[in-house]
């Protein structure tokens, strides 16, 4: 199952060695930016392991509906992975293990764990019962607390070729215009590609584009013009999805990346990181949508149009 994971083939290849020579250690940490695949790759090794046939099992445990893989991911109003369900899968495997010949407990995005849901899983890992797999996924390495990373053999994920990337978009239907755009903002995180490729997240990506052009060319009327059917929407997660497509598309432009017809500089997408960063931040504080877009927009074209080429 793990060749389905694009890229990353020194990775595969370790795993898939330790998986066939039964030296699999029994925590795995999966460490990758969003987008790269990190909780795909997690769900593939989980299948490799519990079933290294594959089969309608190793389809269960893709699709996230299988008793032998429990899973364990942020939730609630504050995005964490609280204390008690921790406690709880943790019950299910001290007294169901030895039902299995096999067990995985996924750890999605395991950086969302406060002090007391990471105490309580670390006493699983110092004394794992027999068969049993720990498969964590994190952004980073050095977000995991030592103690917890210190029991775990760490593989960290890399961006795929931007070229397969595409190739990989062209298959999935998409423009090759679409796809040197997407390729473009996202580099090779096919995850993040994959999840663009909508028509409404086109579009958003479309006119966050024309939005920095004209930011730049101090286009106040433009501006106006693109965020105002924004204050009309009555739930605001297109307004976020916006702010964060532009975002992603000036900090693409901030590393040098050639974005199809955007003409910003890296110097100009410096300048208009920080607004568009302070409106997400006021979007997120339950702010007033008409209001901090009016201010965006006059933020955007107060700043850039002073900025050299």
């Amino acid at each position: 199952m793990l060749d389905a994971l694009l890229g990353n083939d020194a990775l595969k290849a370790d795993l898939t060695a330790a998986l066939r020579e039964g030296r699999l250690p029994h925590g795995v940490l999966l460490c990758g930016a969003a987008g790269l695949g990190r909780n795909f790759a997690a769900r593939l090794l989980a299948a490799d392991y519990l079933y290294p046939q594959g089969g309608s099992g190793a389809a269960r445990v893709l699709e996230g509906a299988s008793e032998e893989c429990l899973l364990l991911s942020p939730e609630g109003a504050g995005n964490i992975i609280p204390v008690d369900k921790v406690r709880e899968v943790r019950g299910r495997v001290q007294t169901t293990s030895l039902l299995t010949d096999g067990r995985v407990v996924l750890i999605r995005d395991a950086h969302r764990m406060q002090a007391p849901s990471a105490n309580a899983l670390l006493k699983l890992l110092e004394e794992p019962p027999e068969g049993l797999l720990f498969v964590l996924t994190t952004d980073s390495e050095a977000s995991i607390l030592p103690t917890i990373r210190s029991r775990c053999a760490v593989y960290t994920l890399s961006p795929v070729p931007v070229r397969t990337c595409a190739e990989l978009l062209a298959k999935e239907g998409v423009s090759m215009e679409a796809a040197r755009l997407l390729c473009a903002v996202y580099g090779g995180a096919i995850g993040s590609c994959l999840k663009a490729r909508t028509k409404e997240r086109l579009a958003s990506l479309a006119d966050a584009r024309d939005l920095l052009n004209a930011a730049v060319q101090g286009q106040s009327y433009s501006l106006l013009r693109l965020t105002t059917p924004l204050t009309n929407k009555k739930e605001r997660e297109p307004i976020r999805q916006f702010l964060q497509d532009t975002a992603d598309m000036a900090g693409a432009a901030l590393s040098g990346v050639a974005v199809p017809q955007l003409t910003i500089t890296p110097q100009q997408a410096a300048t208009l990181l920080p607004p568009i960063q302070e409106a997400m931040a006021r979007l997120a504080a339950n702010g007033n949508v008409k209001l901090l877009l009016t201010l965006l927009c006059a933020q955007l074209a107060g700043d850039a149009v002073f900025l050299p080429s």
